[in-house]
């Protein structure tokens, strides 16, 4: 219910901030930036010339460390690989053999197939060695198929390893059955690429003289091909005038630019798994098979992976972030140190007139405070708003009080007087 003498059409609430509100407003309030010093400071401060000069090398070395990571996080999108070489062995071992069997043992007889393997040395070696990597991670899947009777052995003649997202890497392969016989067996690699690579035709391959690449490097070895043969079109550079290679490629004389990713992947494909043929022999307790397996791999070079270790780290950025905040701060103090010396140097030198000012810049400001929280300003300067039905009653409250008042004031009077 409004209170008397005042508009109830016109009232204004202003809603009290609960404490989450209070609490959500100051996390999001946007942290100081003003980093420039007050106009003129100069003159107090002669030292915070040296400030400005240092703000303006700041900005220049910003720029210059900005420029520089830019150059690094393209340098680190580049796949750029060190060519190594993986030696693979392969062994196995048997157990409750009839050459090596315990007495009184129940254990069936069993074998156990090793695949493992290991860097080889750099031919230039380096003062800062790659980092060690597990055997797995060099391969997607592994796959193992034994050859020996299904009714006999209903375990299964496949064993798959394939590799997942999360899962740890190991240093090799051991796959552990029972059998008292050597098995033929088939060892499929399939090579884990990063990025991915593909097997190009033979057709493409004749044409840029590639036979494994990413895909984006196939497209660029064709679009070079292109550019070095001149087969664009005069007028409009997207499409393609076959040259009778292309044209047995691609089965057409004139083709689109945006058409080549499409026309490739007809041409392109999975990588051809390494496979390796072993025998598991039973009849020694360990067996190593004479030969060892050289296969080509491909690792990330210690400069990209520390200059990736230098990108990803925030703790230099965390402490430039402190610094600049309490510069911030500083900046502010000063500032804040300026205005209420400005605002004494004006009282000491002209008190009157500033006293004047002050008051009225004061009055102003509750003018406004008082146009937000009570009552419309600007309808108070109108006739109309005390025509209104409550402004009677106003009044009648309003010298009703004063009369009250002046009572009041008489009763004291007359209460202090001396008897005559």
């Amino acid at each position: 219910m409004p209170q008397q003498g005042m508009p109830a059409g016109n009232m204004q609430y202003r809603k009290r901030q609960s404490e989450n509100e209070t609490v959500i407003k100051h996390i999001k309030r946007k942290r100081p930036t003003d980093r420039n010093m007050p106009p003129k400071i100069e003159s107090f401060i002669p030292e915070s010339t040296l400030y400005t000069e240092l703000s303006e090398f700041e900005k220049k070395l910003d720029a210059t460390i900005m420029r520089k990571r830019l150059d690094v996080q393209e340098a680190i999108g580049k796949p750029f690989k060190v060519d190594r070489t993986l030696r693979i062995f392969i062994s196995n071992t048997s157990d409750e053999q009839s050459h090596n069997r315990t007495e009184g043992s129940s254990n069936p007889p069993s074998w156990t197939l090793k695949i493992d393997g290991r860097l080889l040395d750099p031919v230039i070696p380096t003062k800062r060695a790659n980092p060690i990597q597990k055997f797995t991670s060099f391969f997607r899947s592994i796959v193992v198929e034994l050859d020996r009777d299904p009714n006999l052995y209903p375990e299964g003649n496949v064993i798959e390893w394939h590799k997942q997202a999360d899962a740890a890497e190991h240093d090799g392969v051991e796959i552990k059955r029972t059998g008292d016989t050597n098995v033929n067996c088939r060892i499929i690699l399939d090579l884990d690429y990063n990025p991915q690579k593909f097997k190009v035709s033979e057709a493409l391959s004749q044409v840029i003289h590639t036979k494994l690449d990413t895909r984006p490097q196939i497209i660029m070895e064709l679009w070079n091909y292109i550019k070095h043969h001149k087969l664009q079109d005069n007028e409009d550079k997207r499409v393609i005038h076959c040259d009778e290679a292309l044209t047995q490629l691609f089965g057409s004389k004139e083709i689109h630019f945006s058409a080549l990713p499409e026309l490739i992947n007809q041409h392109i494909s999975a990588p051809d798994p390494i496979v390796l043929n072993y025998t598991i022999r039973v009849d020694k307790e360990h067996y190593q098979c004479p030969k060892a397996f050289d296969v080509n791999v491909e690792l990330d070079s210690v400069l990209r992976q520390k200059m990736l270790s230098q990108v990803s780290s925030q703790q230099v950025q965390k402490q430039i972030m402190e610094l600049d905040d309490k510069i911030v701060q500083c900046v502010q103090s000063i500032n804040n140190s300026k205005i209420k010396r400005d605002f004494l140097l004006q009282f000491s030198k002209h008190p009157v007139e500033f006293i004047n000012k002050w008051i009225a810049s004061q009055a102003r400001d509750l003018e406004v405070i008082l146009g937000e929280s009570k009552v419309n300003l600007e309808e108070m300067r109108q006739s109309d708003f005390y025509k209104q039905t409550w402004v009677k009653e106003a009044v009648f409250h309003y010298l009703t009080s004063k009369t009250q008042q002046r009572m009041q004031e008489i009763l004291n009077v007359q209460q202090h007087q001396p008897p005559h």
